[in-house]
């Protein structure tokens, strides 16, 4: 007899704030998807918190610099958080000068299910980072603390740099970077069971990243040491009668 199908939720997503909550959506799980769940698993009570980072950020050639931060925190003693906090710095000197690469194309990048990752440039000395970690920590003494102010809807900040937003799509957020002078286009988007991240670059001497982790901190579980030492025991007993 098959596995039936479930709507899969998590509980800690039942409990996330209004503007929270419409990140992630249900997805019901097919029987060959539930096989080969079986045995991966955390018990609930060793998660101590879950969370998503998203940072994209944009420096050009003089130094200037626009992004932003967005985390997505849950711990079990307390309610889900959402902030964001922008990034502002202005850390060289020099003169931007205005792009005029030309990318063509790319389209089908944008109907592509999972995980995109894009960097293309069509200028001199740019560089480009995409990057999704996950980060699992055991023994953690308490939750990571967070940093910025609560993100309620969209977000947006401009500078020398350029332009930076954030806004619900897709069941998810996206983040974009506009920069000044036509330097090109960065985009993160996560949500609806996709990831995407992508950077244009049309003009010369930048350097864009685009960074995304799953953070989850776990605790040791000294019950499953208890059980291994239990069995152990009567291990050393079956081996006096022969076995």
């Amino acid at each position: 007899m098959g596995i039936k199908s479930v709507l899969v939720s998590c509980a800690l997503l039942a409990s996330l704030p209004a503007h929270a909550g419409g990140l992630f959506q249900p997805i019901e799980l097919t029987d060959p998807e539930l096989a080969q769940l079986r045995g991966r698993y955390v018990l609930p009570d060793r998660i101590i918190s879950f969370g998503v980072t998203m940072t994209s950020m944009w420096q050009n050639s003089a130094g200037q610099v626009i992004g932003a931060q967005v985390n997505l925190n849950v711990d079990g003693r307390s309610q889900p958080s959402l902030t964001v906090t922008a990034i502002d710095q202005n850390i060289g000197t020099g003169t931007v000068v205005a792009g005029n690469g030309n990318i063509s194309g790319g389209a089908g990048l944008n109907t592509v299910q999972g995980i995109v990752q894009s960097v293309r440039t069509a200028g001199d000395l740019n560089s480009g980072l995409n990057d999704l970690s996950i980060n699992i920590t055991r023994n953690s003494g308490g939750t990571v603390p967070q940093t910025g102010a609560p993100l309620n809807g969209s977000f947006s900040r401009s500078n020398d740099a350029g332009a930076v937003s954030i806004t619900p799509a897709g069941g998810g957020l996206q983040m974009a970077i506009t920069p000044t002078n036509g330097q090109g286009f960065a985009q993160q988007q996560i949500g609806a069971g996709n990831i995407t991240q992508q950077a244009n670059i049309t003009g010369s001497v930048n350097n864009v990243q685009n960074l995304a982790a799953l953070n989850v901190a776990l605790r040791d579980n000294p019950g499953l040491n208890n059980a291994a030492n239990c069995a152990w025991e009567q291990l050393r007993a079956l081996r006096k009668s022969g076995y």
